[in-house]
């Protein structure tokens, strides 16, 4: 009988041990879900960080592309004003000539005129 109740005794140690590893694998198995459960959250997060910023990266891509656009377009825009410039200074040379000429020429007329009444005058 002895023997009987060592055994038992025994038997109950194992299953004492038993019950503890049982209740610390749980406990392990606890952990790790929950780990793995904070893991997915920061993936999760990182997914959608990462969505945010291909989305930021495409609307600055298309802004940039429309700002490349529109400085071309007013390059384009300036290049023509340049020319327009250019070619009403040239006018305004022309015409700052031709006023010179007109200036030249009303003098001498003048001239003749003063000359003229000069001899009517005389006369």
């Amino acid at each position: 009988m002895d023997k009987f109740k060592e055994k038992i005794a025994n038997l109950r140690t194992e299953a004492d041990d038993a019950i503890t590893k049982a209740e610390q694998a749980e406990q392990e198995l606890t952990a790790a879900k929950a780990e793995i459960s904070a893991k997915e959250q920061e993936a999760i997060s990182l997914t959608n960080r990462i969505s945010l910023l291909e989305s930021q990266l495409e609307r600055a891509e298309t802004t940039g592309g429309d700002s490349m656009s529109k400085l071309r377009e007013l390059e384009l825009r300036a290049e023509d004003m340049e020319r327009k410039v250019k070619s009403l200074e040239n006018e305004n040379e022309a015409l700052e000539v031709k006023l010179e000429e007109k200036v030249e020429e009303h003098s001498k007329i003048k001239a003749e005129l003063d000359e003229t009444m000069r001899v009517m005058d005389e006369m």
